[in-house]
């Protein structure tokens, strides 16, 4: 909107080196080693042991699931979604302050809707040669990075639990943010 934003909001138009990098530095910072989540990683806390379409199960979101593209949704200027779940409304057009939805089933908030993130994974079209044990796929000189998870702007699509998408690392948009995990 123009105006700085206030600290819960999520952080956008950062790229995936940007994330990275910051991960790094919070690591050095604390001592401890702080990463972005792997793809695998990723879409196992999204679906919190679920195994439906959406992270939520199939069909339409429930009140209060998150931050997306709804049929009842209305921009400031009156304009409307093409691309929505029908009948649904979570009365936010443009990104909200983290948790001001309800959690998943293990307590993680905004996994799917608000914005979409970057994980560490490199870009490949499909999981052949995928790593089984649910680590990041990297290879050297990657760059293009995976994004998961739908954004305040994503159609019902793109919020699927599945739901994977490459982008250049360098890539910054106002519906891209990023996650740390911290290894234990």
């Amino acid at each position: 909107t123009g105006r700085p934003a206030s600290d819960d909001m999520p952080v956008v138009h950062v790229s995936a080196k940007d994330a990275i990098a910051y991960a790094e530095w919070l690591s050095a910072q604390t001592g401890r080693r702080y990463r972005l989540p792997s793809e695998a990683e990723f879409e196992y806390a999204l679906r919190a042991g679920g195994s439906g379409r959406f992270p939520w199960g199939n069909g339409a979101p429930p009140a209060r699931a998150g931050n997306f593209t709804g049929g009842a949704d209305v921009s400031p200027s009156g304009r409307r979604w093409r691309t929505a779940f029908s009948g649904s409304g979570d009365g936010a057009w443009g990104t909200t302050g983290v948790g001001s939805y309800n959690a998943n089933a293990w307590g993680l908030h905004d996994l799917a809707g608000n914005v979409s993130e970057w994980v560490a994974d490199c870009w490949h079209d499909n999981y052949r040669r995928a790593p089984r044990d649910g680590a990041a796929w990297l290879n050297p000189g990657c760059r293009s990075k995976v994004v998961r998870g739908g954004s305040w702007a994503s159609s019902p699509e793109e919020l699927r639990s599945a739901w994977r998408q490459g982008s250049d690392a360098n890539n910054t948009t106002a519906r891209i943010g990023f996650r740390v995990v911290r290894d234990i």
